[in-house]
């Protein structure tokens, strides 16, 4: 077989920054079969993602759509449909679920495909009407979780059969090498501090306010023997620095912003906290299980189809700060907790989440609908 013969797959997103959605089509491009070759579309810019592609050989190609409503969007995917002649569209997110999803019906792609990363419903009743609506011009729209399937069900309104549930899932080999050193020396950690870190994009529904909250109570109380990092970027950016001001955590809180070393980030850990209001199966989640790290979490999503409270992790109510608080007491006051669920997290994810096994089950729905 030719390599014009082997079926193409397009994944098509926004941009591709080291966030969770972009991050679950490296690991599942990485890990696909030869029978399959693969690149992205990035609908208005690249990201930081884009070079890791590259440097695996994958082609990225950028659009660079206007932000907001841009009428030539279909137009202009349509023409790089067409030239391109891709087999398979799969999409991420709402701007590409809607625009390219449509130019791929138009251009009679023989798979169209979208996944669902969040068990939050789109925020207004136009856009679920409108995400309905194109979800008919999908061969099947896959939830990351059974939680997100249920909601794409029942709140968005999509038929069940066109539903399928395959996990995200990560490749724990990028977590083997990984160096604990660096970050500690970069934050000049003494050898008994102890190092909580949360990853995620510094918006609302990440709970990075609760965090602080329940960070300044165990400080109030006198455990102090702790430093705490948030990696990511976002808009909350400056009102959380002012939080951290007022709760007199200086110096104790770091905001790092957007890193390439998260193998790294994660293995200088103690504590992996999660403290959101929503989520999917969150990519972050899954590397800081496959990097060992005691997780605590919020019961929220797909998450506790994940952590089993007490055996790979702990669990607490969303927007809970006294629930947050004692579940961070316990793991930074108990070493031989945080090394047991630690060990059982890097054990469900070697179990039940790799990237091998999504990729398989992706190209397993391809299958279906290529022949």
């Amino acid at each position: 077989m030719t390599v014009s013969q082997i079926p193409h797959v397009v994944h098509v997103i926004d941009e591709m920054p080291a966030e969770g959605a972009q991050r679950l089509i490296v690991e599942v491009i990485r890990n696909g079969s030869p029978g399959y070759r693969y690149s992205v579309l990035c609908m208005v810019r690249e990201g930081l993602l884009a070079e890791e592609l590259r440097r695996h050989g994958v082609a990225v190609h950028c659009l660079g759509r206007r932000p907001g409503v841009d009428p030539g969007t279909i137009p202009a995917l349509l023409a790089w449909m067409r030239r391109e002649r891709p087999d398979v569209i799969h999409t991420h997110l709402y701007n590409a679920d809607c625009y390219a999803r449509l130019a791929a019906w138009l251009a009679r792609v023989p798979g169209r495909f979208s996944t669902r990363h969040s068990s939050r419903p789109w925020p207004t009743p136009m856009r679920r009407r409108i995400a309905r609506w194109i979800s008919r011009l999908s061969h099947a729209t896959v939830a990351c979780g059974a939680d997100v399937q249920r909601m794409l069900v029942n709140e968005d309104g999509l038929n069940a059969e066109q539903v399928r549930t395959i996990s995200n899932g990560i490749d724990l080999g990028r977590f083997d090498r990984a160096d604990r050193s660096r970050l500690r020396d970069e934050l000049g950690l003494a050898g008994d501090e102890l190092l909580i870190g949360v990853v995620g994009r510094l918006i609302p529904l990440k709970g990075h306010q609760q965090l602080i909250d329940a960070l300044a109570q165990l400080h109030r109380t006198g455990l102090r023997q702790w430093q705490a990092v948030f990696v990511g970027g976002g808009e909350l950016q400056d009102s959380l620095r002012a939080s951290i001001a007022a709760a007199g955590l200086q110096g104790r809180i770091h905001l790092l912003g957007v890193r390439s070393d998260m193998a790294d980030v994660l293995a200088a850990l103690d504590v992996f906290a999660m403290p959101s209001h929503h989520e999917g199966l969150p990519m972050a989640l899954l590397e800081a299980m496959a990097a060992s790290r005691a997780v605590v979490a919020s019961a929220v999503g797909s998450i506790p189809e994940v952590i089993r409270h007490g055996e790979s992790g702990l669990l607490v109510p969303p927007k809970d700060v006294p629930a947050l608080v004692s579940a961070l007491q316990r793991l930074l006051t108990d070493a031989a907790l945080r090394s047991l669920l630690g060990t059982q997290a890097r054990q469900t994810v070697l179990e039940q989440y790799s990237a091998q096994r999504t990729a398989q089950s992706y190209e397993a729905l391809y299958d279906e609908v290529l022949g």
